[in-house]
């Protein structure tokens, strides 16, 4: 067994984008994460989708530009860590998905007339935002089913207690 987490965070300098999110969504939080430890370093080490693209950091530097709210600390097993991880490194250096989160802007427009809609933006797994990517790695470590297209921040943290701490 291995532990990964779900990591919800929020930059720890001022950041307009940030700052926008977590209004709009009205959490604490503008960020999500995937954090394990490297089996081979030892290292602790975070899966994102932030900047430009898909990437990996280490501790020291997601700690400094983030600054963690909550995590969900989960124990998985082998396998689901190796699914997860060879998942979370085939997806590095994917463009972040800008026009995602043009499709969250129109979807909460709308919703505050009283009209849903799924994010207009379809994912299909070749850019993503921080918490669709959080979400397919979730999926991608035990056939979990989420709503990825319309994974927000907000939507993975409030989908957190329904998950098991332990996925075999």
């Amino acid at each position: 067994m291995k532990q990964i987490s779900i990591i919800f965070s929020t930059s720890t300098k001022f950041s307009a984008f940030s700052s926008l999110i977590r209004w709009v969504l009205k959490t604490p939080f503008s960020h999500c994460a995937v954090k394990m430890t490297d089996g081979d370093t030892g290292q602790i080490v975070y899966y994102q989708a932030s900047g430009l693209e898909v990437n990996c950091v280490c501790e020291e530097e997601f700690l400094n530009v983030e600054t963690i709210v909550y995590q969900k600390d989960v124990q998985i097993s082998d396998a689901a860590y190796v699914a997860g991880k060879t998942f979370a490194i085939a997806q590095l250096g994917k463009p972040y998905s800008v026009l995602t989160i043009f499709g969250f802007a129109c979807q909460l427009m709308l919703a505050a007339l009283g009209i849903k809609i799924s994010n207009p933006e379809a994912n299909n797994g070749s850019q993503w935002v921080c918490s669709q990517f959080a979400a397919a790695y979730i999926e991608a470590c035990d056939n979990i089913t989420l709503d990825v297209r319309n994974m927000t921040p907000k939507a993975l943290y409030d989908t957190m207690p329904l998950l098991p701490d332990i996925w075999t």
